[in-house]
């Protein structure tokens, strides 16, 4: 804000020759000239005081503004913090799960544990540049934390549609396992892959293709530990008549090394007869809070029996999910109701079910905190195939609070 000291100066000049020259009835005596013009000196000088101190909070004033206005460009990037790279986001969630469960062995349990703990940090440290790491704790008995994604991202697709990743996080095989269900499908069970890893990537109108590749868990009997793995994905998305859709498939030249599959061979995770390829296809359509999934992943080749086995003979193991789920408003909370059938083919040594049906509500209680209340039948695979023939059950209800 500018002052107009001049006008004020003439406004309070004239004020005081008025008052000097006013009637007798002020009983005041007439000041002489010089008396008038030391009056006029008087005032002068404190106007110009004034003058000083309107300056300095003008400076002041500004210089808040400004100050004020960087903070806000900085909060609009990220941090505000000095020092803190910009567009720095930390966030997570804390789950807290209620379980009751019924096994195949027809055995029941109950819990109450810190089923997840989440905590990432992202920063956009240039505009080609961002990074992404995050840690986990998992209530699977050993109370510990660990990394389990950091990777950098290298582009700018608003500016260039090619990119660069690197580090770990899960492979773009299967898709990004969406689910409004509180447990993962069985797809994620059977076929995810979580590695270091390069990645090269194209998106363009919608359309995105990426390829891969790193060095797994498992190899290859007779051969070395090489960078010898490696996948690729496409997809595409868009709105058609106001309904978001997309689709994708993905190829991965080794499905052994995803986790579940890892961890059910035998043999040292030593491939007798080679990698086994893997291929799968996911799809979904959102429409006026309508949500439909569905997802299929397969072997494309049998394991050698002494890795991998089903019934006495090779296993090729796959599975496939389907999914419906609607988002409303109740009461002001938004709420989702989701059902689910799910199932897998030669996936008993996976420790997965033949058959899955389920349906979840889940509630945002405030901002940030929600519950969800699942329920799951799984179904074993027949006895003349190694199972039980029984079916089990799982009731969750879980506590989420994201930050």
């Amino acid at each position: 804000m500018k002052i107009r000291v001049n006008k004020i100066s003439a406004i309070t000049v004239a004020t005081t020759l008025a008052w000097a020259t006013a009637s007798p009835a002020m009983a005041q005596p007439t000041p002489t000239p010089q008396q008038l013009m030391e009056m006029i000196q008087a005032q002068q000088s404190q106007l110009d005081a004034l003058k000083t101190a309107l300056q300095k909070a003008e400076t002041k004033a500004m210089a808040a503004s400004v100050k004020a206005e960087q903070a806000k460009e900085a909060s609009s990037k990220g941090s505000s913090i000095p020092g803190l790279p910009r567009g720095l986001t930390i966030g997570g969630v804390a789950e807290l799960e209620i379980t009751d469960a019924e096994s195949f062995a027809e055995a029941s349990s109950s819990d109450i544990t810190l089923a997840t703990v989440e905590l990432f940090v992202d920063a956009q440290l240039h505009d080609y540049l961002g990074t992404h790491v995050q840690f986990i704790y998992e209530d699977d008995g050993t109370e510990t934390i660990g990394l389990d994604e950091a990777n950098f991202t290298l582009g700018n697709t608003n500016e260039f549609p090619l990119y660069l990743m690197g580090g770990k996080w899960p492979m773009p095989f299967g898709g990004s396992f969406d689910t409004a269900m509180n447990s993962n499908p069985l797809t994620t069970n059977l076929g995810e892959v979580k590695e270091a890893a390069v990645l090269l990537g194209l998106v363009k109108d919608g359309a995105i293709l990426e390829g891969y590749f790193f060095n797994g868990d498992t190899q290859k009997i007779g051969e070395g530990d090489q960078i010898d793995q490696f996948g690729i994905s496409a997809g595409y998305g868009g709105d058609l008549s106001g309904a978001e859709y997309n689709i994708g498939i993905g190829y991965i030249n080794n499905i052994a090394d995803a986790d579940a599959v890892t961890d059910g061979l035998t043999n040292s995770a030593r491939l007798a007869d080679g990698y086994v390829a893997g291929f799968e296809a996911h799809g979904d359509v959102t429409f006026k809070g309508i949500a439909l999934r569905g997802a299929y992943m397969t072997a494309l080749d049998d394991f050698a029996s002494g890795n991998l086995a089903f019934n006495g003979q090779s296993a090729e193991p796959s599975a496939w999910v389907t999914e419906a789920a609607y988002t409303m408003d109740i009461m002001g909370k938004e709420t989702t109701f989701a059902g689910t059938a799910q199932g897998t083919s030669e996936a008993l040594a996976l420790g997965l079910p033949e058959l899955r049906v389920g349906g979840a509500v889940t509630v945002g209680i405030v901002d940030h905190f929600s519950v969800t209340g699942e329920y799951l039948r799984d179904e074993d695979y027949a006895t003349a195939e190694g199972g039980t023939g029984r079916a089990g059950h799982t009731a969750t209800l879980k506590l989420a609070a994201e930050f």
